[in-house]
């Protein structure tokens, strides 16, 4: 009888290679990873040579079933963040997330950003209460090493960038509810970061700011959202390299956009409770080759005397607010009007309520441009069924007509729509109707 070999029980997991193990600690939450040094000696040290660095002090303690914070967890938790990356600091850091709202000692929070950029940060991730970024956590703004700097703050935080920040490596910035001390202060951190690719920024109060001067070579992407107190304060925005813009708010004051010739994509959602004039900021776009505009700013484009030429674009999205429907009779004039003003266009997308009415002469684009048209809640009513009629009818270029139905449309007056368009004289030889 051959002999049973009894199988020890071997450590195979210890025996991977460190890049592997490390891997796999790198799923652990920041109490879990210490926790596996107790193992062996092995797993003593492994710890510290993880490049990515989590920490969220809310959600680990909410985990662990922690409704309240007592002093001792908060000192603890504190005690683990200064193992993991100030007593233990073999190796760079790649990326360092920190969530912490709770009350943790300034002090010890400054000693935690100068340990990462001593080990050479380059994505740092902050989510902090203000009180914890005080003035002598300014070794921040002389880290070389960052790639990507965000920072989420709380509405009442003003940050004073100091004229010497120097971040030679900085490609991305997204600030959330960090407001501006000055205007100084914004041209020191854009200054500084002679290697900006990617600007967010995101809640911020205008109210120090006399002119939010965003200019930069190298600029490739812009997104601004939401600002407030904005009534007197102006916008400049010279970036020759910039392709991407979003901004969704209330016009301010003013604008002064420049060198945008390489704009290729805007998102453009402005709404105009000041009644200022937009022709300056829609003038400013004019070259972008791809624009999503909300109704507000589609109605704020056409209220521009005289209506700038989108010479280059030929791809144009229009967003309909559910809010705003019943609004739309009101207007004196809709896209009609616009596509007088797009005689490259080949791309439309709109809700069919944006027409207000069909244009007396027909657009160029339309004659020799419009590949492919997308029209949304579309309705079976005779006004509706004349838009599409229109567009086959003149639509020389066209190659595909896409029709979305209204909520709740059932397939039998989405038949009856179908058969009334497919019987509809068309210019196009090569066009495709779909209806959904």
């Amino acid at each position: 009888m051959a002999k049973q070999v009894k199988m020890e029980n071997v450590d195979r997991i210890s025996g991977l290679h460190d890049s592997i193990l490390i891997h796999i600690l790198s799923f652990l939450s920041a109490k879990q990873v210490i926790r596996t040094s107790i193992l062996s000696t092995r797993w003593r040290y492994l710890f510290a040579l993880l490049p990515n660095l989590h920490f969220d002090f809310e959600g680990d303690l909410w985990r662990r079933g922690y409704t309240s914070y007592r002093h001792i967890d908060i000192y603890s938790y504190g005690c683990l963040v200064d193992k993991m990356l100030i007593t233990h600091n073999m190796i760079n850091i790649d990326q360092l997330r920190l969530k912490c709202r709770t009350m943790i000692d300034p002090d010890r929070f400054h000693a935690w950003i100068s340990a990462a950029v001593h080990r050479g940060v380059k994505h740092l991730d902050l989510n902090i209460s203000p009180g914890k970024f005080t003035t002598r956590t300014a070794v921040l703004f002389t880290c070389r090493t960052l790639v990507t700097l965000k920072l989420c703050m709380e509405f009442d935080f003003v940050l004073d960038v100091p004229k010497g920040a120097h971040f030679p490596n900085l490609k991305t910035i997204y600030l959330e509810e960090v407001n501006f001390s000055n205007d100084d202060s914004v041209k020191s951190l854009l200054s500084g970061c002679t290697s900006l690719e990617d600007l967010v920024i995101e809640k911020f109060l205008m109210r120090n700011i006399s002119n939010f001067n965003i200019s930069h070579h190298l600029l490739k992407r812009l997104t601004l959202l939401y600002t407030y107190q904005s009534d007197y304060g102006w916008i400049t925005i010279d970036a020759p390299n910039l392709v991407y813009l979003e901004y969704d708010d209330e016009l301010v004051a003013g604008y002064s956009l420049q060198n945008l010739q390489s704009l290729v994509k805007a998102d453009i959602d402005i709404s105009n409770s000041l009644e200022v004039d937009g022709s300056t900021f829609f003038r400013g776009i004019c070259n972008v080759r791809s624009l999503i505009l909300s109704d507000t700013s589609l109605e704020l484009l056409l209220s521009c005397e005289p209506l700038p030429v989108f010479a280059n674009l030929v791809k144009l999205k229009i967003h309909c607010s559910n809010d705003l429907r019943p609004y739309y009779d009101q207007w004196e004039k809709g896209l009609e009007t616009l596509l007088s003003s797009l005689p490259e266009l080949e791309k439309l997308e709109f809700n069919q309520e944006a027409l207000i009415s069909l244009p007396e002469k027909v657009p160029s684009c339309l004659l020799s441009k419009l590949k492919s048209i997308k029209i949304s809640g579309f309705t079976d009513e005779r006004d509706c069924i004349g838009k599409a009629k229109y567009f086959l009818k003149n639509g020389r270029a066209l190659e595909k007509l896409t029709i979305r139905t209204a909520l709740r449309y059932s397939e039998e007056r989405k038949s009856k729509i179908s058969k009334v368009l497919s019987a509809s004289p068309r210019e196009s030889k090569h066009l495709c109707i779909f209806i959904f």
